[in-house]
């Protein structure tokens, strides 16, 4: 008997707190506020990768580099996207990285400035 009571007190407990979470409107602290304010977002043309493999290896590069948040690469669209922190990483050490691995990389958009290529 006294298993059945704390099994209900202790729903009770639950059910009451999760009606509160579910009451209460979602705020960002100052902390994760300024954390998304520091994310950018930039789409770099990668040239040279021939299949999924080629991807993960210019993925997992882009990632290992400090202040980037994450990063998706397609071999067949020549396209990486990352997020990062552009007080920690700018996107020229990101095409510095993927050209490391012997790729060709730049930034979209800045078809005036030259590749970067080992």
């Amino acid at each position: 008997m006294k298993r059945i009571h704390l099994a209900l007190l202790v729903g009770l407990l639950v059910a009451g707190g999760l009606a509160v979470a579910l009451t209460q409107p979602f705020t960002a602290t100052a902390g994760e506020e300024a954390a998304q304010a520091s994310k950018a977002q930039v789409a770099l043309h990668v040239d040279g990768m021939t299949c999924a493999s080629c991807s993960t290896a210019v993925r997992l590069a882009l990632k290992r580099l400090d202040g980037v948040v994450d990063a998706t690469v397609s071999f067949d669209e020549k396209r990486a996207v990352v997020t990062y922190d552009p007080k920690r990483v700018a996107p020229e050490k990101m095409v510095a990285a993927i050209a490391d691995l012997g790729y060709t990389a730049k930034v979209e958009g800045d078809e005036g400035k030259t590749d970067q290529k080992s």
